[in-house]
């Protein structure tokens, strides 16, 4: 064997050597964008049992129903303690909006939980808190809620 052969084959078994590592370095890349997904999904649905669990609350259930029935008997307490329960549930609904626009939302969770989302905002209540600050949010996310309909109601 002569040199030339030599370099030759060392060349190839390099060439090898580089192919190997970006197949395996593609792999781990996937792998990572899946575990990155499926931990992006568990916090959101974290996060939306954690919204609603307020909701169990005695005081802010019969807020809830009071507002439902009519917004304008609630005191400025109640209408606060009502804000911030909403607005718990909307904000979870935007990062589960956002996440889900950059991929990292499976469609199997996000239909699911965005029916979920457009039927507690059918609520009265709700969709008074939303009317009062909708502009605290991301505007594609409001355009999007502004679009969407429930039972044939329009939720803008």
């Amino acid at each position: 064997m002569n040199w030339d052969a030599i370099g030759a084959i060392g060349e190839i078994v390099g060439a090898m050597a580089v192919v190997i590592s970006l197949v395996y370095l593609a792999s781990q890349i996937r792998i990572q964008n899946t575990e990155s997904q499926v931990a992006s999904m568990h916090e959101i649905s974290e996060a939306y049992r954690d919204s609603l669990a307020n909701f169990a609350d005695g005081e802010i259930a019969a807020i809830s129903l009071k507002a439902n029935n009519d917004f304008e008997s609630l005191t400025d307490i109640e209408v606060m303690q009502l804000i911030a329960s909403v607005q718990r549930v909307l904000r979870v609904w935007e990062e589960a909006f956002i996440q889900f626009q950059k991929g990292r939302l499976d469609t199997r969770m996000w239909r699911p939980m965005n029916r979920q989302f457009l039927s507690y905002l059918s609520f009265p209540f709700c969709q008074r808190v939303w009317e009062l600050r909708n502009d605290y949010y991301d505007e594609e996310f409001v355009d999007f809620v502004n679009s969407c309909e429930k039972s044939g109601m329009d939720l803008r």
